[in-house]
């Protein structure tokens, strides 16, 4: 199994979820001081809902860091095999193919 992400995407990710972070707080605490709410009522909504952010985003970089992909060998035709590859010239020697009979009768 490979990991879905590397280790330059989990840092993303991790600053993605600080940027959020502090983008709710600031949102909140200015959002509640400019509507005239208390100072200290304001600064508790907005620790609170930049804690819940910040717990979601811990649990969505920890399931992608989890995150994972099997690996799968895929081998088809290449360059360094003989023969024409996807042609439809092999195919009247193929055993997948019916052998063709000619239908036209003796006169």
């Amino acid at each position: 199994m490979k990991p879905v992400l590397d280790d330059n995407a989990l840092g993303w990710a991790r600053r993605g979820v600080w940027a959020v972070c502090i983008a709710v707080y600031l949102i909140v605490f200015v959002g509640g001081v400019l509507a005239g709410g208390d100072e200290l009522l304001t600064v508790g909504r907005a620790i609170g809902t930049t804690l819940t952010a910040a717990v979601l985003g811990k649990l969505a970089v920890g399931l992608l860091e989890r995150a994972s992909l099997p690996e799968v060998e895929e081998k088809g035709p290449s360059d360094e095999q003989p023969g024409p590859v996807g042609s439809l010239v092999g195919l009247i020697a193929s055993t997948n193919v019916a052998q063709q009979e000619d239908t036209a009768s003796p006169a």
